[in-house]
């Protein structure tokens, strides 16, 4: 390929360029994919314990790992997004009509599951907009609310959003 192609690409995009160094970058996104592997964990040790034992544990487990990773997928993948849109309404839009065309399909492996997604989206959109201590103030809050419900739920056996019918 000749450089002119390349040179193309560089003019059309010209006018969109991130307002953010590699160094900020790197730090936002770092931030970010951090959060997102200490929100999966927190995920993990606080529903294992809800995994119904009468069923193969091993197949059980392995779901709910590759579920809690969406959270990590989730929470980089919005910031990758906040970055992008950097204050610009028509790359929101046409961001936003490159989301809708996929089909989203997040299992956590019990229905009580939104919280947790919605602490990864919360992280994501913090790092993206460069709000890291609102970030890790979300995952500490997120630590501590996953902390109390599993003090109190310990002795329990089902997980009460687990009866509740769809």
């Amino acid at each position: 390929m000749d450089l002119s192609f390349f040179e193309g690409i560089q003019k059309a995009t010209a006018g969109l360029q991130v307002s953010y160094n590699v160094h900020e970058l790197i730090t936002l996104l770092g931030h970010s994919t951090l959060i997102g592997i200490i929100l999966c964990f927190i995920t993990y040790f606080s529903t294992k314990g809800y995994l119904n034992p009468n069923k193969n544990l091993d197949k059980q487990k392995i779901a709910l790992i590759l579920g809690t990773t969406n959270i990590l997928y989730l929470c980089t993948g919005l910031t990758a997004v906040m970055i992008l849109v950097n204050n610009n309404l028509a790359r929101a839009f046409s961001i936003g009509a490159a989301i809708a065309l996929v089909r989203f399909r997040i299992k956590l492996g019990r229905k009580g599951a939104a919280a947790n997604i919605l602490f990864g989206i919360i992280g994501g959109i913090a790092c993206g907009l460069n709000e890291i201590t609102l970030a890790w103030l979300v995952t500490c809050l997120y630590l501590a609310i996953s902390m109390g419900i599993y003090l109190i739920t310990r002795k329990w056996k089902v997980f009460p959003l687990d009866e509740i019918v769809d």
